[in-house]
């Protein structure tokens, strides 16, 4: 045990001296936010409608399921409650049971790629305001659904749906 000459105090002793007032606020200042990286959002975004071109409709569902695995991801590692629910067991599964159905197969499969950037997409808005974190989901939906709409339309494809006989 090592003491500092200059304040009798225990050198590496953080706790404040006795009699001295707390910060203001509480115990613990208040977290600072980062501002929104808008530039990776869009790139992710883009990234997310070009894959999607490849995994047919199984894309909203595997954005959805990178979200919620992102935030969990998220919580973790900010060392915020974890809030495991049914409700995030059933979002997963049923988004990967959606994605493998609305990808058939194959493009349920490579949809597991959309799943990764959007919950990287969550990594890179962690330390945001929670608005920002929004803003950023529905950055990264609607660049998706923006490019794969237009590259469906430049390359001049088009879906035929028939139910019935």
């Amino acid at each position: 045990m090592t003491m500092d000459p200059t304040t009798g105090r225990q050198v590496g002793d953080t706790t404040p001296p006795v009699g001295t007032a707390p910060p203001p606020g509480g115990t613990t200042p208040p977290p600072a936010f980062e501002r929104l990286n808008v530039a990776y959002h869009v790139i992710i975004g883009v990234a997310i409608g070009l894959v999607a071109l490849i995994t047919g409709l199984a894309w909203p569902f595997a954005i959805l399921t990178g979200i919620v695995i992102g935030k969990s991801n998220s919580d973790r590692r900010l060392g915020r409650a974890q809030r495991s629910s049914v409700v995030q067991l059933l979002a997963v599964t049923g988004g990967v049971f959606a994605m493998l159905l609305f990808g058939a197969l194959i493009g349920g499969l490579f949809a597991f790629i959309i799943v990764a950037l959007a919950a990287f997409s969550e990594r890179v808005a962690e330390n945001t305001r929670p608005v920002d974190q929004t803003m950023a989901r529905i950055l990264i939906a609607l660049l998706g659904a923006v490019v794969w709409f237009a590259v469906w339309s430049l390359l001049g494809l088009k879906i035929n749906l028939t139910f019935g006989a």
